[in-house]
């Protein structure tokens, strides 16, 4: 029996493996210097570096070539970050678009943001939405 449905296509026929390094590296390198986010990553990625960089090249690639190559559970990796906080997330988006932008065709870079703002979302969600969390009230 064959399998006869067609390959997914990428988000965008332009987008490379070339490109998604280069983002990648470029991102993280500025994540690194990041006076909040560099400590923060340094402490909770166990990994080399290299590995690290080339399991992130792996992650983008799945989201935007639908290689299907990133093997993980990132919102666990995540949840084990006991300093991080939901203010994080908009440091590393500006990081991001920065960077997307100056790596990638505008609408190429669209697409990243896209999807990473999407992610941010969904990390955010995961990590700090607690709908039956008794509010706290101030006292007066």
């Amino acid at each position: 029996m064959t399998n006869d449905k067609p390959m997914r296509a990428p988000l965008h026929p332009d987008i490379t493996e070339e490109m998604i390094e280069q983002l990648v590296h470029s991102f993280y390198g500025k994540v690194r210097k990041d006076e909040r986010l560099g400590p923060l990553f340094d402490n909770a990625i166990t990994e080399p570096w290299p590995d690290h960089l080339k399991k992130m090249c792996d992650f983008w690639s799945s989201i935007t070539r639908l290689t299907s190559r990133f093997k993980g559970r990132p919102m666990q990796k995540h949840a084990r970050i006991t300093d991080i906080r939901v203010e994080d997330f908009a440091i590393w988006l500006s990081l991001f678009h920065e960077t997307a932008h100056q790596v990638c065709p505008p609408d190429i870079a669209a697409i990243f943001i896209e999807k990473a703002e999407m992610i941010a979302e969904s990390f955010k969600l995961g990590l700090f939405y607690r709908p039956n969390a008794i509010p706290v009230v101030a006292a007066k």
